[in-house]
């Protein structure tokens, strides 16, 4: 057996056991993305990976500044180096030197094409999102049993509200059961009724760790679901498709404790404030009441009636007065103006003009004549005095031309 002096000692040996091998001094390899960035100082860290496998990669600036593209997580690349260990923090990891675009991986694509078509079928439109209730009284919450995440969940709504019931289904959050398993999680909650909201939740990871998430099935099901579906998968910027699709998608499963369940000191000073202003509502209210009861209890007619009734018969004894007085005025005036009409009228009577000793001369059909002219000799006329008539005959005429004309 070797034995080593040091933990130095052994990964100075695994480094230039690295350097020293024929295949891995010098090799090339093609694979996808994930967790790539870039340090300020432009040394380029990142994973490639395939299915089944992944290898942390190094590609240092005087090397990333000659590659000619824009690498991205989801970019497939062949990339040609060597494999290095970094002793002081024991990684192993494969130190790129060059590097050039084969493509979009694979698990980007299936992405892609699935995204588009749920969008076109409407899986995504705002107007299928369901409002969560404000105070549920049992959530579900679909996620690992072990780790952090449904730790933290339940931890912070407690902290929020003790006042709730929460149901787990165990599922797995990465690997091929994740799809299948969360789906059946979304299907139970659904079929039972048992709870007001659920939660779909897993912690922070890479992009092929959180890619169970984009799956049509796991979609279809929170789509159907009729309870509504709070997705927290990763951390803020990580997306998958259930997040498009959920009534609301939260940062992290700690953000979606607390958007799921409102404060209990919140809500309770809430209705304090409600109380108090009905308490105060309701006393003025009352208030207003009491006062008009009082005002009604000491009026004069509860207390003396008989007095009460007097001073009314009073107040109409003068409205009656009052009354009679502006009728006569109104009689007096309208027989002055029948008097003054009737005198106009006399004057105007022509028997009253008679009486002051005129006369008018009527024809033989009893109108008056009006002019000499329309008389001839032998014609029988009337004279009609203010006492009287006669009759004679005409046995002449003559009349002024002037007035004729």
């Amino acid at each position: 057996m070797v034995e080593f002096k040091s933990v130095s000692q052994l990964d100075n040996y695994i480094k230039s056991y690295l350097t020293g091998s024929e295949y891995l001094s010098d090799f090339s390899v093609t694979g996808e993305i994930s967790q790539y960035t870039v340090s300020s100082r432009g040394h380029a860290y990142f994973t490639i990976k395939d299915p089944d496998s992944v290898m942390p990669c190094v590609m240092f600036s005087r090397y990333f500044a000659y590659v000619s593209f824009t690498p991205a997580i989801g970019t497939k690349v062949t990339v040609s180096g060597c494999m290095d260990f970094y002793a002081p923090g024991g990684k192993l990891q494969m130190q790129v030197l060059s590097m050039k675009e084969a493509g979009k991986g694979d698990l980007h694509e299936q992405y892609k094409q699935l995204f588009e078509r749920l969008s076109k079928e409407g899986l995504f439109d705002p107007e299928h999102k369901k409002p969560l209730p404000v105070l549920p009284k049992r959530i579900g919450v679909v996620t690992s049993a072990s780790g952090r995440v449904i730790s933290d969940i339940v931890n912070t709504l407690r902290k929020r509200n003790p006042y709730f019931d929460l149901l787990l289904y165990p599922a797995s959050v990465q690997g091929e059961n994740c799809p299948p398993e969360i789906t059946a999680g979304i299907n139970y909650f659904n079929e039972k009724k048992n709870v007001d909201v659920i939660i779909v939740a897993r912690g922070g990871g890479s992009y092929e760790d959180l890619f169970g998430f984009n799956d049509e099935n796991i979609a279809r099901a929170v789509y159907a679901c009729e309870i509504p579906v709070i997705s927290a998968i990763g951390h803020e910027p990580d997306y998958t498709i259930i997040d498009y699709v959920a009534d609301l998608r939260a940062a992290t499963p700690t953000a979606a404790a607390e958007q799921v369940m409102a404060s209990y000191n919140d809500q309770k000073n809430m209705v304090d404030n409600l109380a108090l202003t009905l308490d105060i509502a309701v006393n003025q209210y009352i208030g207003a009441k009491k006062s008009q009861l009082e005002m009604l209890r000491n009026h004069k007619a509860l207390h003396t009636p008989a007095f009460y009734a007097q001073n009314q018969l009073t107040v109409i004894e003068g409205y009656r007065t009052k009354m009679k007085s502006a009728m006569e005025a109104k009689i007096t005036k309208l027989q002055s103006d029948y008097k003054n009409m009737h005198g106009k009228l006399e004057s105007l009577n022509p028997t009253n003009v008679l009486k002051r000793g005129y006369s008018y001369v009527s024809g033989a059909d009893g109108k008056a004549v009006e002019s000499a002219s329309s008389l001839k000799k032998g014609d029988v006329i009337g004279i009609v005095f203010a006492d009287g008539k006669a009759t004679g005959t005409i046995t002449d005429t003559s009349f002024d031309d002037r007035r004729s004309s």
